[in-house]
């Protein structure tokens, strides 16, 4: 079975051509479109265990811009960085893998394939949180009690892949620049949530937020 590398020299010509068609930038596995409001990604991510890859879709708001010393270089940004990431899944959906295979012409059709998917799910939510730039004030405090209940109707059928305190955490982030009211209420849920004994790094946000 080929190596990551020599699949990503396979598929990266027709993975690129496809993706500049809707104004995505990069090569390889990692392609970025920039948007007034969001930063969109798309990166295709090698198994640990080699002979297979799976595909993400990345979206950071620029409203979380984690200012000061771990700033964030939306230039530079890839979909593992980004804070709301989504899997592609294939016609049955529980399918996410894609295998390798030594004959080039058959890993073409694997990008064809990524492309399609995008094509289906992914661009509709890049539509969506390009026109709705405040989309994500659809998300109420209780749909964080189940994130993959309700969420995904309200983001064009995104499901996103985090925790409901990192949620939480996002959220407060957001809604402090402009609504700390709401700020306070995101920031009561994810303390609620957190055990005395849990290190999440945004404990003490949360904490600072309600003496705000």
């Amino acid at each position: 079975m080929i190596s990551a590398a020599d699949f990503k020299k396979h598929i990266s010509k027709t993975l690129t051509g496809h993706l500049r068609t809707l104004g995505f930038k990069g090569s390889g596995f990692n392609y970025l479109l920039d948007s007034d409001n969001f930063i969109f990604t798309i990166g295709i991510q090698a198994s640990q265990h080699g002979g297979q890859c799976c595909a993400e879709l990345g979206i950071q708001p620029k409203e979380i811009d984690n200012s000061g010393k771990h700033q964030i270089d939306f230039k530079k940004l890839k979909h593992y960085n980004c804070e709301f990431r989504t899997r592609l899944s294939k016609k049955n959906r529980a399918d996410q893998w894609w295998k390798y295979s030594d004959d080039e012409h058959q890993n073409i059709e694997i990008a064809d394939e990524i492309f399609t998917i995008i094509q289906r799910d992914v661009l509709q939510i890049i539509n969506l949180f390009k026109s709705a730039p405040y989309v994500l004030d659809r998300i109420e405090i209780e749909d964080l009690e189940n994130i993959f209940k309700s969420i995904p109707s309200k983001l064009a059928g995104m499901t996103l892949m985090t925790s409901n305190i990192r949620l939480a955490w996002a959220l407060t982030m957001i809604y402090e620049k402009r609504d700390l009211k709401k700020a306070r209420q995101f920031a009561q849920f994810g303390l609620s949530k957190l055990e005395n004994s849990n290190t999440f790094f945004g404990k003490s946000y949360f904490e600072n937020i309600l003496k705000s």
